[in-house]
């Protein structure tokens, strides 16, 4: 209660001394077009949905070095990670599973058809140009998994020579550079990048079965290449992302060392047909792979995807329409057990409509989707949002909708097995792995209601509120000695979100908070690693050439297996000096304070940190 008192006085502080602020400053914003919330642009201020957009411009202020860092950040939104850099990561939207989260890059679905999460660790910051984040449910748009939001990765489009470096604590050592070029009917662009750090100890005392206090290193190596050619009321466009990473992490013997890679490749045909029908025809295969010696198995996943979208505007009313269809393949393979070794595959085809109408005061939105599953069967989903626009600066929004996650072919098709090992921290046999997947498993299905008021108080400052819920049923649980998957759980979610933003030239403050409570209804038990409690600021001063800013976030207490992890305050401290017009100094302290805390109990979060960034640009 006092750090969260701590973190509200620091707030009115900072607001009070900026509300108030130079009058003839010019407002620092501009209007954006998004792409995620319908699958068609629009602007960013008519999306009904609660959304986030965080652009190049962002990334680079807040001096991120990974994923974590910027998602934290956002209101709605839980990370977990089981260490430093390189060390599984979880993202939970609005309380729902980690693997509720639809991610996509350049819109196109990622992500392991094998384990159904996205490897969030692995991917590399500089190769991202900007996120678009919709919070709600987006299955009648997307298919599977979007049941608490989709995360949108849109990839680097850089249009001249650049060169970045960082070094900092643990050991860090990062370094990208790109170049491109744009001409009236073409582009390219190239990044390449690559992150080395010795780490830190990714367990604790607190981890019974895998403690090493021995550092953890990561590396990461990536390649981004992006290019478009216009012609004739067309575009042709190829979007490719590759990293390869290296990872150690904690296990008995010191044995434990993965190598993962991740390849998207996405080639699209944008037209304009008969009668002012736009049309994208997309091309996608995304392949992931996760070598690990140390349990002598090695995991790969491949997914094609091909989806055609026609849409069109009439006056007040626009009217879209798709197919998609795509198959996945998943391989899991042990050097020492063949009996564990399986290839399975299925396939989703699928068919999608939207409606968006204004009248007078009043925007609706309505979608709906039907897919079909070669394993699972048919799934039909809808949503409809409705916006009333009191005046211009003031909007109520509502919505609801049904949406459905599928199992992960893990789950279907993994054979029973059950691993019996030797702990030295507890002088005993234990059982350290068991898993046995389940054929007759069904999709979870959810329903979920939101309302919400955006308020333009000004030109400078905005605020929102979302109140939302969920219902889940035929949640996946793992029972048994092989942890056999059943559809047995139940969860309902209900939460409201906050946010409010004052952006000026000289001076930019984000405040967001989330309440939420999360509950297994079978249990009677909150869902883990997702605290009732989150506060989030943000605020720059922008000097002409210099720029200070700082980050604080704090988490109530959150339950964890069989513990509750303390709540914590961080605060991060970040400085810019721009040189000249190609030479920019950055340094940046993390976790100024020196917060002890626990994301995942049993895993280390990163002490007081400092990192230095040196950039030339032509």
């Amino acid at each position: 209660m006092k750090k969260a008192q701590l973190l509200l006085f620091s707030t009115c502080i900072v607001f009070s001394n900026y509300t108030y602020a130079d009058e003839n400053n010019d407002v620092y914003q501009q209007e954006r077009k998004v792409v995620t919330a319908s699958r068609y642009e629009q602007s960013e201020i008519d999306v009904i949905p609660s959304i986030t957009v965080i652009d190049r411009e962002d990334i680079l202020n807040l001096q991120a070095n990974n994923i974590l860092d910027l998602l934290s950040l956002q209101q709605g939104i839980d990370v977990a990670r089981t260490g430093g850099a390189g060390s599984q990561t979880s993202v939970f939207m609005r309380g729902t599973n980690s693997n509720h989260t639809l991610v996509l890059i350049d819109g196109m679905r990622v992500g392991s058809s094998y384990t159904g999460s996205f490897t969030w660790e692995n991917l590399p910051i500089s190769q991202i140009e900007s996120i678009e984040i919709v919070r709600g449910s987006r299955v009648s748009y997307y298919g599977s998994d979007a049941i608490g939001g989709v995360i949108n990765i849109i990839t680097r489009k850089q249009d001249k020579l650049y060169m970045r470096y960082t070094a900092g604590s643990f050991g860090t050592n990062n370094v990208d550079a790109g170049f491109g070029q744009s001409t009236e009917n073409a582009q390219y662009s190239l990044v390449v990048g690559s992150h080395h750090t010795e780490g830190f100890s990714a367990t604790n005392e607190n981890n019974f079965f895998a403690f090493n206090p021995d550092d953890d290193a990561y590396e990461n190596n990536s390649l981004g290449l992006n290019a478009s050619y216009e012609f004739e009321n067309s575009q042709l466009a190829f979007n490719y992302l590759e990293s390869r990473a290296n990872v150690d992490f904690d296990s008995f013997y010191n044995l434990g060392h993965s190598n993962a890679s991740e390849r998207v490749a996405r080639l699209s045909l944008k037209a304009q047909l008969f009668n002012d029908w736009n049309s994208e025809v997309a091309l996608g295969n995304n392949k992931n792979s996760l070598v690990t010696q140390a349990f002598s198995n090695d995991f790969n996943s491949n997914r094609y995807s091909l989806d055609w979208l026609v849409d069109k505007n009439f006056n007040a009313h626009h009217l879209g329409f798709g197919l998609s269809y795509r198959t996945e393949d998943s391989e899991f393979n042990h050097s020492l057990i063949n009996q564990l070794n399986y290839d399975n595959s299925r396939n989703n085809a699928a068919a999608f409509a939207n409606w968006t109408g204004t009248y007078n005061k009043n925007i609706l939105s309505v979608s709906g989707r039907f897919d079909h599953n070669n394993v699972y069967g048919n799934n039909s989903t809808g949503n409809i949002d409705w916006a009333y626009q009191q005046s211009d600066k003031l909007r109520f929004n509502l919505s609801a909708g049904t949406a459905f996650h599928a199992p992960n072919l893990n789950e279907l098709y993994s054979p029973a097995f059950q691993l019996i090992a030797f702990s030295p921290e507890l002088n005993a046999f234990v059982n350290f792995f068991s898993f046995e997947g389940n054929s007759e498993l069904e999709p979870e299905e959810s329903i979920n209601y939101e309302a919400g008021l955006k308020s333009q108080l000004t030109d400078r400052q905005n605020l929102s509120f979302n109140l939302f819920y969920y219902k889940i049923d035929n949640l996946i649980d793992f029972l048994g000695p092989t942890f056999k998957p059943n559809n047995v759980n139940q969860a309902s979610i209900k939460g409201l979100e906050a946010a409010y933003n004052l952006q000026y030239d000289s001076f930019k403050l984000h405040i967001n908070a989330t309440v939420q409570d999360t509950n297994n209804d079978e249990t009677d038990m909150p869902l883990l690693r997702r605290p009732d409690n989150k506060i989030n600021i943000s605020f720059d001063k922008f000097f002409n050439n210099f720029s200070i800013g700082s980050s604080v976030r704090y988490a109530s207490k959150s339950p964890d297996f069989g513990v509750d992890l303390d709540s914590y305050i961080v605060i991060d401290l970040r400085a810019a000096y721009k040189i000249n017009d190609h030479w920019k100094l950055s340094a940046k302290i993390e976790n100024a304070a020196d917060e002890d805390y626990q994301i995942v109990n049993g895993y280390n979060t990163p002490e007081a940190s400092g990192y230095i960034t040196i950039e030339w640009q032509q």
